[in-house]
């Protein structure tokens, strides 16, 4: 019994971790993941004194871009596992940064809902609803976010991705 749920508990661990890969990116230099381009740039910096230490203080834009050459339509997701991140494009994560002052550490970008009409039968009369599908990248998209974030007086952000490999239909 001890081997069964120990073997399940690898094949799921392994599985989950396949769906998502790493990249470590650079201002103003993107990565590109099977068409899709990932990157963030600096729209603002300044310095901030907090509590008598100073940091850098940075607006960041985070961004996916989908220059595959299609459009890109995800399955919705119905698993207790993958609720929350359905519709997650990728993660960016900010190392660097502290968090202080409500500022954050972290950002995403998320696909936006895909909706097709679909005829069903209420009370005898046949009627079209608005039924969700999934969620929809389409080709030149540029999907974004802003973050604002705190790091180390004379350090620049330092930005790490993680690309959530959604299942396409």
């Amino acid at each position: 019994m001890f081997t069964k749920i120990s073997f399940l508990i690898v094949v799921l661990f392994c599985s989950i971790q396949s769906f998502a890969q790493m990249a470590d990116l650079e201002e103003k230099k993107p990565e590109t993941v099977d068409g899709i381009e990932y990157g963030y740039y600096i729209k603002n910096e300044q310095t901030k004194s907090v509590k008598d230490e100073e940091y850098g203080r940075f607006e960041i834009t985070l961004y996916a871009t989908n220059k595959s050459g299609c459009t890109k339509i995800y399955a919705e997701k119905t698993s207790i596992l993958s609720s929350e991140n359905s519709s997650l494009i990728a993660g960016f994560n900010c190392t660097n940064a502290n968090g202080k002052r409500l500022t954050a550490k972290s950002g995403s970008v998320k696909a936006r809902d895909f909706y097709l009409n679909a005829k069903v039968q209420e009370n005898g009369k046949e009627i079209t609803k608005a039924v969700k599908a999934g969620y929809i990248f389409r080709n030149g998209e540029t999907l974004k976010t802003n973050i604002i974030v705190l790091v180390p007086k004379g350090e620049r952000p330092v930005v790490q991705c993680t690309i959530n490999n959604l299942p396409e239909l």
